[in-house]
């Protein structure tokens, strides 16, 4: 699980990779996940496989996974969030989000994170949004976490 985790929009894989150090927050605006302690990566391949309308289990691999900077002995790195999920986040109602943030947070509490649906509703939202700004630009949407 990560401590540190903030969705961002960035112009390129490097560009993104730059803030594996230090967190995107100094350099773009971020949807900071507080302290919401999750695996980011598990989640954005959840929430891109709930809104697809694909079941299943809610986890995949980390090949899944565009990494713009490969995670360090620190726990720091950066990876892109799938387009297929960014377009659903893009199309998605705020009932949408209410509905993947219900199945989502009791698969998370199980492994132990202490989250609402509310919390959940609010981050995912805040992506959403994230997602809409970064439409129609060359900026790509990334994760940034660190332990």
């Amino acid at each position: 699980m990560s401590r540190y985790i903030e969705f961002f929009a960035a112009p390129s894989d490097a560009a993104a990779a730059a803030v594996r150090n230090s967190g995107a927050a100094e350099r773009y605006a971020v949807v900071d996940a507080g302290d919401i302690y999750f695996c980011a990566d598990d989640a954005v391949i959840a929430w891109r496989n709930l809104l697809a309308g694909r079941a299943g289990p809610l986890v995949s691999g980390q090949d899944d996974l565009h990494m713009a900077a490969d995670f360090v002995n620190d726990g720091s790195a950066v990876f892109a969030l799938p387009d297929e999920l960014v377009v659903d986040l893009i199309e998605a109602s705020p009932v949408r989000l209410r509905e993947v943030a219900e199945v989502w947070v009791p698969a998370v509490v199980a492994d132990g994170t202490e989250i609402d649906v509310e919390t959940a509703v609010v981050l995912m939202s805040g992506i959403a949004e994230l997602a809409r700004a970064a439409a129609g630009t060359e900026n790509r949407l990334y994760c940034w976490v660190a332990r």
